[in-house]
C-alpha cells in the first residue's frame, strides 16, 4: 500500500491474493483470474508496465494481461521467475517482497497521475456489487449472495470460497479488505477444500467468525468433515449454494461448445443431513431470509449448514455483458 501510495500506481490482486490490498482504497482494481475479459482487465488493456509482486504463473495465465506480449514486466519474488511467451521478465527481483519494494519505491523519483481508467474499473465493480444488493428473485442470484456474504461479515472475518462457479463469482465481486481474510483453492483448484479449510482457519484465528462459500458438489466431496468439526466443537458456518449441477463445469461447456453434458446430479436433504452430524440446519426460501439467516448461523456458538438455491443462468448472462462491454 505504501508503494502504491508513494509512486501513485494502481494495484489489482490476483484471486489468491485478495485482501493483500484493500478494495475500499483508491487506487485498488478488484481482482483478476476470471476466465474473459473482465472489467480490471481495462486497466491492464492500456498498461506498458506490470510490476509483479510474489505471483506465479500457476495462479493465472499471463495471456488474458499480456496479449500482444508488449508489455515490460519487473517481477519481485523470493525466488527466480517462471517465465513463458506472454510473461517474458525484463527485470526480475528476488529478495523479501517488502524490503524490495522499499527499495524500488526509493529509487524511482517520477511520481504516475491514476489513469481515468482506473475511476472506470472501480465504478464498473461498485454498479455490478450494488446490482446484486437490490436482486430479490428466487432462486437467488450468485449477485444477491456475495452482497449478502459482505454484509454479514466483519471486516476481518474468514471466509472460504470453495472451486467452482461459486470461486468466480466470490473472487470478482467479494470486496476484501484485509490479508487472508478471503480464501480460494487456486492453480491446481482442488474442489471439497472449504470445509475442511474452515476448520483450519478458525483453529488459526478462534476469535474470527468462519464461513466456507460451497457449491453443492464440492460440499459433497468432502461434507463428512462436519462431523470433525461438530466432534471437536469448532465453529463454522458452511454455505451451500445449490444448484444441483457442477456449475462451473457447465459455465464453461456453454461458452465453448454452447451445450452442456453429464453436469447435473441429485442432493440430498442438507438440513436434514447437517442434523444428522449434529449441526444445525437451515434452507433458505426467499432472497430476504439470507442475510438473516446468516447473521443468526455466524453468531451460533456451533456448526451450522445453510442451504441456498441459486439461479446460475446469470453465469452465461455475465459473460455476454462482458463482451458487450468490451466492445463499447
Amino acid at each position: 500500500m505504501r508503494f502504491s501510495e508513494h509512486l501513485g500506481i494502481p494495484v489489482a490482486t490476483t484471486f489468491n491474493g485478495k485482501g493483500v490490498f484493500p478494495d475500499d482504497h483508491r487506487h485498488a482494481l478488484g481482482a483478476f483470474g476470471f476466465m474473459r475479459h473482465d472489467h480490471v482487465n481495462f486497466a491492464f488493456d492500456e498498461a506498458d508496465v506490470l510490476i509483479s509482486v510474489g505471483y506465479e504463473l500457476q495462479e493465472f495465465d499471463p495471456v488474458k494481461i499480456n496479449p500482444d506480449r508488449s508489455k515490460k514486466i519487473v517481477h519481485i519474488h523470493q525466488f527466480p521467475a517462471e517465465v513463458d511467451e506472454h510473461y517474458p521478465v525484463a527485470v526480475g527481483v528476488q529478495g523479501d517482497l517488502s524490503r524490495s519494494l522499499h527499495a524500488l519505491g526509493e529509487a524511482v523519483h517520477r511520481r504516475f497521475t491514476l489513469s481515468p481508467t482506473v475511476e472506470k474499473v472501480r465504478t464498473l465493480i461498485r454498479e455490478e456489487f450494488t446490482r446484486g444488493q437490490g436482486e430479490d428473485g428466487f432462486p437467488l442470484t450468485p449477485r444477491r449472495v456475495v452482497a449478502d456474504i459482505r454484509q454479514a461479515m466483519e471486516r476481518d472475518d474468514i471466509v472460504l470460497a470453495d472451486t467452482g462457479a461459486v470461486k468466480m463469482w466470490m473472487s470478482r465481486m467479494y470486496p476484501t479488505y484485509e490479508p487472508n481474510t478471503m480464501l480460494v483453492s487456486n492453480g491446481l483448484s482442488s474442489m471439497g477444500f472449504a470445509v475442511p479449510g474452515a476448520i483450519a482457519a478458525k483453529l488459526a484465528f478462534p476469535s474470527r467468525r468462519v464461513l466456507a462459500a460451497t457449491g453443492d458438489g464440492a460440499f459433497l466431496m468432502n461434507s463428512q468433515e462436519l462431523e470433525t468439526a461438530v466432534r471437536e466443537r469448532i465453529p463454522i458456518t458452511v454455505l451451500i449454494w445449490e444448484d444441483g449441477a457442477y456449475g462451473l463445469i457447465d459455465w464453461k461447456m456453454g461458452l465453448e461448445l454452447g451445450r452442456s453434458s453429464s453436469i447435473a446430479f441429485g442432493n440430498p436433504d442438507f438440513v436434514r443431513y447437517a442434523e444428522s452430524f449434529g449441526a444445525r440446519g437451515h434452507r433458505v426460501r426467499a432472497a430476504e431470509e439470507l442475510l438473516p439467516t446468516l447473521r443468526e448461523a455466524l453468531a451460533y456458538e456451533g456448526v451450522s449448514v445453510i442451504t441456498v438455491p441459486v439461479d446460475y443462468s446469470a453465469n452465461l448472462a455475465l459473460t455476454e455483458t462482458l463482451s458487450h462491454v468490451l466492445e463499447s
